[in-house]
């Protein structure tokens, strides 16, 4: 009886999963699709935030390209924790060959809570020229216009933040490869899919357009103070304002890591188990989004009956048409299209990943333990080992 039970549910499963497949290729058509207006007649001065920790790969390039934006008023800010840390030549550097560039290097060990980087952007806040604010990851890469695109969908009353989807420019060894799958071939799809059914309540790291207002609003930078996923938390609370969280059709890169598999394995675990401890409904949710290892686990528990063989390579079919459609031909993401027969080994792999995130609280990041608590805040689990051990 049981087994009949598992055989069904995996059929009903995977049939789910084809079914929001499905649901993901018309989240992305109607959003690519969509007809976006200049809703601003003004192109208001701009401070960006880049936060930085250690020299990535191609720092330089990153950082050149966002002193050449074409926009006519904007102030660029680095902010490093450390004087050793190794980033800071390079921006010395991009300061010395763009010397008619509003730029600023902020060195602060100042810290409001456990994220680092949040202390980071509230040291760095300080130093800030202008009320719009451009918060972007370290690694990324775009080109000239991305400035001007980005702010001009900042307009309105109720758009309180503006955020990016993204590809990898470079993805070095398999587990870079697999890592840049994921962004264009899963995680965008997904973003899609709960723009379409729920609209924006998050913001991706590698943009986060925004004013000083909005981050007032919420209680600044301290609020995000000790929660790991601090991108997904202030678009969350800007969300929760009664603001428009919006994603814009532009598309930045960002460079895959080079921390080789285990690296690559365990930036996804940290960023899994944090999502299941915060939002473990939605995270449970995810299992529709593994439809090819949930058709293979049938086919399996079938014994390879015809049914279940066909019900394989029709999920695969629609999981790898939806995979090319949105991050080949819209995303237009090279890595992707080159290494497509990859996108199955990074579906198993993510639902490997999936499993793996229900068991344990801690993770780890930027060479510290952390344990994650239930409303995704962080303690750091040599602190709290070493507090424990004052109070014996």
């Amino acid at each position: 009886m049981m087994v009949t039970v598992i055989k069904v549910l995996s059929v009903g499963l995977t049939v789910a999963a084809d079914l929001f497949y499905l649901l993901s290729l018309f989240a992305a058509y109607k959003f690519f699709s969509e007809k976006r207006r200049n809703h601003r007649s003004d192109q208001p001065p701009v401070t960006i935030m880049i936060p930085l920790h250690g020299a990535d790969s191609g720092a330089y390039r990153s950082y050149e390209q966002l002193c050449q934006q074409d926009y006519p008023r904007y102030q660029l800010i680095f902010g490093v924790r450390e004087r050793e840390d190794s980033s800071i030549p390079i921006v010395e550097r991009v300061i010395r060959e763009f010397p008619d560039q509003d730029i600023e290097l902020v060195v602060c060990a100042k810290t409001i809570g456990e994220n680092l980087k949040v202390s980071n952007l509230h040291n760095m806040l300080e130093r800030a020229r202008y009320e719009h604010l451009l918060i972007v990851d370290s690694d990324i890469r775009a080109g000239s216009d991305y400035l001007r695109r980005v702010i001009a969908e900042l307009s309105g009353d109720r758009v309180g933040l503006v955020t990016c989807l993204y590809r990898a420019s470079e993805a070095p060894g398999l587990a870079g490869k697999l890592e840049a799958i994921g962004m264009t071939a899963e995680f965008a799809p997904g973003v899609l899919t709960a723009r379409l059914l729920e609209g924006v309540k998050f913001a991706l790291g590698s943009t986060m357009a925004t004013t000083r207002a909005r981050l007032d609003a919420i209680g600044g930078f301290a609020a995000l103070a000790d929660y790991l996923a601090d991108d997904f938390m202030l678009g969350n609370l800007i969300a929760e304002d009664g603001y428009e969280v919006r994603v814009s059709q532009y598309v930045v890169e960002t460079a895959a890591s080079h921390a080789g598999f285990m690296g690559m394995i365990r930036h996804q675990i940290r960023w899994a188990r944090s999502t299941r401890i915060s939002r473990p409904m939605g995270y449970l949710g995810l299992i529709l989004t593994y439809g090819t290892a949930l058709a293979l686990l049938n086919a399996v528990l079938a014994h390879g009956s015809e049914f279940s063989l066909g019900l394989l390579g029709a999920t695969l079919v629609i999981r790898l048409t939806m995979a090319w459609l949105v991050g080949v031909h819209w995303l237009k993401d090279r890595i992707l299209r080159n290494y497509f027969w990859l996108v199955p080994v990074r579906d198993l792999l993510s639902f490997a990943i999936w499993c793996a995130s229900w068991v344990g609280r801690k993770v780890e990041w930027r060479g510290r333990q952390f344990e994650v608590s239930h409303d995704g805040k962080m303690v750091e689990v040599r602190r709290e080992e070493a507090y424990a051990a004052q109070i014996d």
